[in-house]
């Protein structure tokens, strides 16, 4: 066991830095965090009343963990596994274990690493949930209708859209109001949906309950590989794109409804990486900061081609039992126009919360770092 100098303000394990003002508020001890939830059960604030910061009386380290004595009356005890430590590091943007792995993907990718899609009645979750987490989809085949509502409860709560309810209906209605509905079965280009309306990150559910058209093949897009690739060839278009705020609309004229979101195309988090696109060509309203009109159209209809160019597109007939799971904020979805005359294709399609399905697979990915605390 080795004994740590503490004359700077924090200190280095595994070449990561950590301030011994975040390693006192995020102690381990039971008194420190409730057992059972792991929420804080202290306020650091109160540690800090006369301006003063945390202070170690002595600190030692192991290949296991690190031990940190606290200048404190009454003394305080923290213990620190390392794993632990290397997963909740916050010097530098190197992915840690709370980060998770994507596969970025376009047609020959796909072509030379095709999945092999989970049958439903096979009842392999991790599989399916591995895919859509990894490549933005998944497919489950011989799902049953009546099954549904189960299997999007036990993902997470259904999000309802406008006045559809649970489901909206997708297939050719000579009253369309929308046109993925037009009787014409128009092709549909690639897009993400409800760019309209403020949500939180949605998976997205197709399930065909029959395809007996001709045509009206799907089409998937990775959004993040197009966005990488997009900047690497037009760094300035890109720039553009996650900086102009556009308008997304749509009108409901059955439900009396007008509702609009304005936000970037592409949006970056803290470290410049894409976290979403907002893609919807048939949504995308008319207003622009007037003088950005021209250099933004160049970027957006730059951007366009990439979507459109088959070599980024994988395109796929859905079958009767078939349930597409679309990471809608990420994978945009469209259609192949198809011939409405010559048979039923329909569509059920619904919406969940995305975080609760990446939460139930972070528990169980990130629990033994839990577990695994122990010592006092």
């Amino acid at each position: 066991m080795a004994k740590v100098v503490t004359n700077d303000p924090y200190l280095t394990v595994h070449g990561k830095r950590y301030h011994y003002i975040w390693l006192r508020d995020n102690c381990l001890c039971p008194k420190c965090y409730y057992p059972t939830s792991w929420q804080k059960n202290h306020d650091i604030s109160e540690l800090m009343a006369n301006n003063s910061s945390p202070k170690p009386l002595n600190v030692e380290l192991t290949d296991e963990k690190l031990i940190v004595d606290w200048d404190e009356n009454p003394p305080h005890h923290s213990i620190f596994p390392i794993d632990w430590l290397i997963s909740h590091a916050y010097d530098g943007n190197e992915e840690s274990q709370l980060t998770r792995e994507r596969i970025l993907w376009d047609k020959a990718w796909l072509d030379a690493h095709l999945p092999a899609w989970v049958d439903a009645k096979s009842e392999n979750r991790p599989t399916w949930t591995n895919q859509l987490l990894t490549l933005g989809f998944t497919i489950i085949k011989n799902f049953r209708l009546e099954e549904l509502n189960n299997f999007l409860s036990s993902i997470g709560p259904i999000y309802y859209l406008a006045k559809n309810g649970s489901y909206s209906t997708v297939k050719a209605n000579p009253n369309a109001t929308d046109l993925s509905l037009s009787a014409e079965g128009n092709e549909l280009l690639p897009h993400t949906d409800t760019t309209y309306i403020s949500t939180p990150p949605l998976v997205q559910l197709l399930y065909c309950v029959e395809n007996f058209a001709t045509g009206g093949e799907s089409v998937l897009v990775d959004g993040f590989r197009v966005a990488r690739d997009f900047q690497q060839h037009h760094p300035e278009y890109f720039e553009i794109l996650t900086q102009v705020p556009v308008k997304f609309e749509q009108f409901y004229p059955q439900w009396e409804y007008y509702v609009s979101h304005t936000t970037p195309i592409i949006e970056l988090n803290r470290e410049g990486l894409v976290t979403s696109i907002y893609f919807s060509h048939k949504n995308f309203g008319s207003q622009l900061p007037f003088d950005q009109v021209e250099i933004f159209y160049e970027a957006y209809n730059t951007f366009f081609h990439y979507l459109k160019n088959p070599a980024y597109q994988y395109c796929f007939r859905l079958q009767s039992g078939d349930c597409l799971l679309v990471e809608n904020f990420r994978v945009l979805h469209g259609r192949r126009a198809y011939d409405a005359s010559s048979g039923m294709r329909h569509l059920e399609v619904a919406y969940t919360d995305w975080q609760y399905l990446a939460g139930r697979e972070d528990f169980h990915r990130l629990k033994h770092l839990y577990q695994s605390i122990s010592g006092y």
